[in-house]
């Protein structure tokens, strides 16, 4: 079955307790069959690529942070080739 799986931005760089408004740094994905969801963050220092996703059952429970991702979209692919 196919999903349209997006992404929402929801962690940003933050410059003290004020938002920077700078690069987003992490991401909830949308699209996710039922009773499962996804995010995807970045590990790495500001302007590295070091992306990561974890995954989540419906009854909460988490799977590790896995991968090095060069991109977040490179994460939500192997998101999809795994619902395929």
């Amino acid at each position: 079955m196919n999903y349209t799986l997006t992404l929402h931005e929801d962690a940003f760089l933050r410059d003290g307790p004020v938002a920077a408004g700078g690069e987003v740094v992490g991401y909830k994905v949308g699209g996710m069959p039922d009773g499962k969801s996804a995010r995807i963050a970045n590990f790495g220092a500001p302007g590295w690529k070091e992306w990561r996703l974890l995954r989540i059952n419906a009854d909460d429970t988490q799977g590790e942070w896995t991968g090095n991702y060069e991109s977040a979209e490179a994460a939500l692919a192997e998101i999809r080739r795994d619902l395929d």
